[in-house]
């Protein structure tokens, strides 16, 4: 897996965990951490493997995972969907890390599509369905002490619970 080492050790990727982290220091709700993208990554390894998708290899599951929320501080700071600034900020680490530029064109697909909901999923890659299912399933909703708050159960958001 040294694609995904150097995923992990590239320094553009380390400053975007550390601008998610700074961006969510007072975040009451789940964050988008390291710890977050790699439970993504090794859930979306394995749905891709239950899935039987031989073209879909461990190292480009994992590294869609490590990457689908990189861009999470761009939301916060400008409004920028993160689904989209996370693929355009993954590119030349994706590049840099070896993958090839058909594989990384299906993992920036895979991440810009991971937030769609609705009709839109009837056009999204297996990559991006499996990406999707992974990023709710790395999380603990049974166990949390806001999930009363949470727009994913339908609490209407205010101003101060906007952008989550």
């Amino acid at each position: 897996m040294e694609q995904i080492r150097r995923i992990i050790a590239n320094p553009a990727y380390r400053e975007c965990l550390t601008k998610n982290e700074a961006a969510e220091n007072d975040r009451i709700f789940c964050t988008h951490h390291f710890e977050h993208l790699l439970a993504t990554a090794r859930l979306t390894y394995i749905l891709i493997l239950e899935e039987g998708c031989p073209f879909i290899s461990r190292e480009m599951a994992y590294a869609a995972g490590l990457l689908h929320d990189i861009g999470r501080w761009c939301e916060y700071w400008d409004g920028t969907d993160h689904a989209k600034a996370s693929a355009e900020l993954a590119e030349p680490i994706l590049l840099e890390a070896g993958f090839s530029e058909n594989e990384s064109r299906i993992i920036k697909q895979a991440i810009a599509q991971h937030r769609l909901k609705g009709d839109c999923c009837e056009h999204r890659s297996l990559l991006s369905a499996a990406l999707s299912r992974a990023d709710s399933l790395s999380r603990n909703c049974f166990s949390c002490k806001v999930r009363e708050q949470c727009r994913k159960f339908g609490h209407q958001p205010n101003q101060e619970t906007l952008l989550y």
